[in-house]
């Protein structure tokens, strides 16, 4: 069984952010791609993660939140943004084709890399 779940600077992610402020399902998704993770050596499990967020409109993908970290198991982590109010709370863990058919259908990915592929496109 691998170790705790790490975010790796320069992979893309399947991203789930639950909030107040979205519609339906109280949920939003996008791929992100992580650019760098400052850990703030806080004791408090505080770090920043700088991403690129594909699912914004353009010119307002680059953002940079301060996370706590909620939970961090095999799989995933739960980390609540303590930059926003109301709160947000976000689930981060390995992207999938599964994934991307669900919450994005009208994507047609037609490479097994989807890495390079959301390099490529996203």
């Amino acid at each position: 069984m691998k170790d705790r779940f790490t975010i790796q600077p320069g992979r893309w992610y399947a991203c789930e952010i639950i909030g107040d402020e979205f519609d339906e399902d109280c949920c939003s998704y996008s791929p992100i791609r992580v650019d760098r993770i400052e850990p703030l050596k806080s004791g408090n499990q505080i770090f920043k993660l700088y991403f690129y967020h594909a699912n914004y409109p353009e010119g307002v993908r680059d953002k940079q939140y301060t996370l706590r970290t909620i939970e961090r198991q095999h799989k995933f982590i739960f980390a609540k943004s303590i930059d926003h109010e109301p709160a947000r709370i976000l689930q981060i863990y390995d992207l999938d084709i599964g994934w991307l058919d669900r919450h994005f259908p009208n994507i047609n990915v037609h490479d097994d890399d989807i890495q390079r592929w959301l390099t490529d496109n996203a």
